[in-house]
């Protein structure tokens, strides 16, 4: 079949917003960047594109381009998303009153600057709470006027993400602003940091989105806190959603809710056939054990599935699902339990799976242990392929002790992969030899605690030291194009970035930020990496 190659300057203007429309949300400024620099006809076409959905990933791109907005009204109406990731700094908050990134978009929607704007993606870094003059007033809150008139300044506002707000003083400002109110929406991200969202506020939360259970095709919530030494004798049982039906949810997020009836949420499963992506982790490792699906499933279970983030428990129930899925990410499995599902219990492996994350306890760390966590914990096979048994007592094993290989065999065609657990990263060349058999993979993400991951936080010797760990890892595997320490504490993340030549050759590594995996995020602006404590 011939192919049919039209030059881009010759295409209708019509047609570049729909390019647009297929590019993944997170690759959109740098895709149309490119595009734009092709001549100044493709550049008058594209910047308005551009415009129309505004990433803006930190501080001072945030604060320049609202101040842009402020001035130019007419700039604002061809904004129709504004997706924010910003830092409350110390300068900010030195202003009295503060004028920090959140007041000012409060700001410049109340004045009627975005008049169509369908979708607001508000992000705050919790690094902010741990400066000084933390309790300046109305730091990081939505204001009450804020919430009432965002649907009358914004009509078309369909979807609305909040993360990382806190009421750090106790006040009460988020169920007493109406910000868990908003009406008329198909999306709502709620996710809280470091803090569990009150009992009050939670009933006004569920109640409102009982409103909107017939429009919701996205909803994500985590309403708890990241450490277990923060939950006390936290309780926060989904069952007031639970107790919903959603016709039009394709995407659910129920993170760190605790207990579970594990009969009421496989009821619900059952009754949303419709969902395509699905994340029911626990930040609360003490709080692990709860199991979401029951053991006897129906013969056509979550027939669109294609992402899963669940503990190991519920994913080996899912076992005769899981050949559906893309994206996997695993948590809270023991020892040698992930080779064991992807060669013992699926023999044919996942081959259409392209995302894997690996949350894996060696036995002998695992803060928690049941009957029901033993099955595959000492299962092994060789690099030849023998598969056997080993005998109960077995020494814990890491993802670096006759693991890989069995990863490689079972899911071959991986572009990235992520461990969950501290690593530190001159671990990895040592499997360097089965990355090179996942000839597709390209990401690599891993989480060490032990270092120090703000990039303008590192010493010279130690940024150093990290690009020369990277280097010989990318030496070692050349078809890696990146590597994330994905320790959640700071976003965004510490990424070194492959530069090779058109042969492969490694010629050197760009150190900066980065995001998290990609596969299956289409749709975020700011893709998502492992959480904390979710392993």
């Amino acid at each position: 079949m011939a192919r049919l190659e039209i030059p881009l300057e010759n295409l209708v203007p019509e047609i570049y917003p729909i390019i647009a429309s297929h590019l993944p949300l997170h690759a959109t400024p740098s895709t149309l960047l490119s595009l734009a620099l092709i001549n100044r006809y493709v550049h008058q076409i594209v910047m308005p594109i551009l415009h129309s959905r505004l990433i803006l990933k930190n501080e001072s791109d945030a604060i320049a381009m609202l101040q842009k907005l402020a001035e130019n009204p007419t700039f604002g109406r061809v904004v129709r998303e504004l997706h924010i990731m910003s830092n409350l700094s110390k300068e900010s908050r030195r202003q009295n009153p503060p004028v920090d990134v959140i007041q000012r978009v409060q700001d410049v929607i109340l004045h009627g600057n975005l008049p169509f704007l369908h979708s607001l993606d508000l992000q705050i870094l919790h690094v902010y709470y741990y400066h000084e003059n933390t309790s300046a007033p109305g730091l990081g809150q939505l204001r009450k006027e804020f919430c009432k008139r965002v649907k009358e300044q914004c009509p078309r506002l369909k979807c609305f993400h909040l993360e990382g707000f806190q009421d750090y003083n106790n006040s009460g400002w988020m169920e007493e602003s109406g910000c868990f109110e908003v009406t008329g929406l198909t999306s709502l991200t709620v996710k809280m940091t470091d803090q569990i969202l009150k009992k009050s506020g939670r009933v006004i939360l569920f109640k409102h989105i009982s409103s909107l259970a017939t429009s919701l095709h996205t909803l994500h919530l985590r309403l708890g806190a990241n450490s277990p030494f923060d939950s006390g004798t936290f309780i926060n049982p989904p069952s007031p959603i639970l107790e919903l039906n959603f016709p039009h949810l394709r995407s659910l997020s129920l993170s760190s809710f605790f207990p579970i009836d594990t009969e009421q949420s496989t009821a619900f499963f059952i009754r949303h056939p419709s969902l395509e992506y699905l994340d029911i982790t626990t930040d609360l490792m003490w709080y692990a054990k709860s199991i979401w699906i029951a053991s006897t499933l129906p013969s056509e279970f979550l027939p669109k599935l294609r992402h899963l983030r669940a503990g190991w428990k519920d994913v080996r129930v899912l076992a005769p699902i899981l050949h559906l899925l893309i994206t996997l990410s695993i948590h809270n499995s023991v020892n040698g339990q992930i080779p064991y599902l992807l060669r013992k219990v699926i023999p044919t492996g996942l081959p259409k799976l392209r995302s894997l994350g690996i949350g894996q306890w060696e036995s002998n760390a695992c803060p928690y242990q049941d009957s029901a966590l033993q099955e595959g914990q000492d299962w092994c096979e060789t690099s030849e392929g023998k598969k056997f048994q080993v005998k109960r007592g077995h020494q814990s094993r890491t993802v670096f002790d006759n693991y890989m290989h069995s990863v490689v065999r079972g899911a071959p065609n991986l572009e990235e992969i992520a461990f969950y657990r501290d690593h530190y990263l001159s671990s990895f060349p040592s499997i360097a030899d089965r990355f090179n058999k996942l000839s597709l993979l390209k990401r690599l993400f891993y989480r060490s605690f032990y270092e120090r991951t703000i990039v303008y936080e590192r010493t010279i010797a130690e940024r150093e030291e990290f690009i020369k760990e990277a280097t010989t890892l990318m030496q070692a595997v050349p078809a890696l194009e990146s590597i994330s320490n994905a320790y959640p504490s700071h976003l965004p993340f510490l990424e070194a970035k492959a530069e090779r030549s058109e042969t492969g050759i490694l010629v050197g590594v760009n150190v900066g930020e980065g995001f998290g995996m990609t596969v299956g995020y289409d749709d975020d602006a700011f893709p998502w990496a492992p959480a904390n404590g979710q392993l």
